[in-house]
């Protein structure tokens, strides 16, 4: 067997089957020539314990001089010796899943089970428009703090957007730890600061509140919009219901004699809303239907409501970033306001956890309004007085 040298490689001609040829000067080190004249340097080694042999592809003999490739081959030899079984953990590496694996056992696994329709439409939004173009190809094993930084700081300008991407990628990474395809304690996400969200301050006033029922009425009397839709808008204002809950909702679900909207599931699973008699007067008027909130077409509930939406809040004057769910946080806000309890609030909205609600109200409340009054009082009760004389 001859020294490998570049004139020899460039020389070798492919045959009817693979050839061989063995380094003298590094035993184990060679290089493979297939039928089709792809050349390529490969080390040959037994395993530590001597049972296994494997051959290992080193490089193309394009790449680089034989040389340089049997330096190669000696680092392979050489963790061999320390007892590594490097062709196994190639092949290992080779095999191990993706960030886009992980997106499809994620939604399989977890998000399907155990996730509602609405958040598994925004997550997956958010995997095919932002994780997975950014990370889709990166093993999970291999990702790093790095990599999550880099993706929240692409999205700086959707910082809600990339809150919600590293929620999703804690979630996942924590379940990837349990499927023992990341080392356990390794989750990049973990203490990674989240942008703060800037609180909304769009709720609507009393004569605001004037001002939409106005704009309704007159609307529906224009023939504009559907008087199922103003029924929809009031109901939002007087239960502070999900829009979806609303949208979604059988007029069989509710009970008059008990004045409750029985929703079978929601976000937060089965919900009891008490209905005012003013919610319950505004049901009874609209038709008889399968659907709470009938849509334009036969047998299906009111669709999209967003751009009608649109015409009520220009014909009410009402602020173009008005959204349809500030209606909700404005029946929490204009409760708490009247005296109801945080808690009480919290139970009417079908929220969990208190600190959720906290996000709900906005403006003075209960003892905190009082506690400004009599601050007033005090501070600017005396700017009207002389100074005493010196």
């Amino acid at each position: 067997m001859p020294k490998l040298t570049k004139t020899l490689v460039d020389g070798l001609k492919p045959g009817e089957k693979d050839q061989w040829i063995w380094d003298t000067e590094a035993p184990g080190f060679g290089v493979r020539v297939q039928p089709s004249g792809r050349k390529t340097y490969v080390a040959r080694y037994r395993t530590i314990d001597g049972k296994v042999q494997r051959k290992m592809t080193v490089a193309r003999c394009t790449d680089m001089p034989p040389d340089r490739a049997r330096d190669l081959a000696r680092k392979v030899f050489a963790a061999v010796a320390a007892g590594e079984d490097p062709a196994a953990q190639r092949r290992q590496d080779k095999d191990a899943p993706t960030v886009a694996d992980l997106e499809r056992r994620f939604t399989k696994e977890h998000a399907i089970p155990f996730k509602k329709a609405s958040s598994r439409e925004r997550d997956d939004i958010n995997w095919r428009c932002h994780i997975l173009p950014a990370l889709g190809t990166k093993r999970v094993g291999d990702l790093t703090k790095a990599d999550i930084l880099k993706l929240q700081g692409s999205l700086s300008e959707k910082p809600a957007v990339a809150n919600q991407c590293v929620a999703i990628l804690s979630k996942a990474l924590n379940l990837a730890e349990d499927w023992e395809w990341r080392a356990p304690g390794t989750n990049p996400c973990r203490r990674l600061k989240k942008y703060k969200i800037a609180e909304r301050e769009l709720i609507l006033t009393p004569e605001q509140i004037a001002c939409l029922d106005a704009a309704l009425t007159e609307l529906v009397n224009d023939g504009a919009i559907r008087p199922a839709f103003a029924a929809f808008v009031r109901l939002l204002m007087l239960t502070g219901c999900r829009k979806s809950e609303i949208m979604e909702a059988k007029r069989s679900w509710v009970d008059f004699e008990r004045r409750l909207l029985l929703l079978p599931d929601s976000k937060v699973g089965q919900r009891r809303i008490p209905l005012s008699q003013a919610a319950i007067d505004i049901i009874k008027a609209l038709p008889e239907n399968e659907w709470l909130i009938p849509g334009r077409l036969d047998g299906r509930s009111m669709q999209s409501p967003y751009g009608t939406w649109a015409i009520v809040k220009a014909r009410a004057g009402l602020p173009k970033a008005l959204r349809i769910h500030d209606l909700r946080h404005g029946f929490a806000s204009l409760g708490h306001m009247a005296g109801l309890t945080q808690k009480q609030i919290a139970t009417a909205l079908g929220h969990r956890q208190l600190s959720t609600t906290e996000r709900y109200l906005h403006g003075l409340v209960g003892d905190q309004a009082k506690v400004a009054d009599k601050m007033a009082e005090v501070i600017a009760g005396n700017w009207s007085k002389p100074a005493a004389a010196a």
